[in-house]
């Protein structure tokens, strides 16, 4: 068979009418149908609450460590550790050079 006797054919073919049942199931189909899922919240609906929460979480931590000072070491200790460790004149030089110096 050559090409132009399948054309001929193809072109010559008559696809049938399509049967009731098969128009009203293409109708049923296309009827829109009711959207029962709940409407999306925006993103920022969403994040939101997070955002607040992270941010008070941040206030509060930054106000507690302007509270806590960092506290400076308590020299009668390091001295005893110095005397305890044989290191008494290191411990001595050391300290009249801060005091020297500020």
């Amino acid at each position: 068979m050559k090409d132009s006797e399948l054309n001929n054919k193809l072109d010559a073919f008559q696809a049938p009418a399509p049967s009731d049942l098969l128009k009203s199931r293409i109708l049923k189909a296309a009827k829109p149908v009711e959207n029962t899922s709940p409407k999306r919240q925006s993103y920022t609906q969403r994040f939101m609450p997070i955002a607040a929460s992270l941010l008070a979480i941040c206030a509060v931590s930054f106000g507690v460590m302007q509270v806590q000072a960092p506290t400076e070491p308590d020299s009668a200790a390091w001295q005893e550790a110095a005397l305890d460790l044989g290191f008494e004149e290191v411990y001595d030089w050391v300290e009249t050079e801060e005091s020297s110096s500020q």
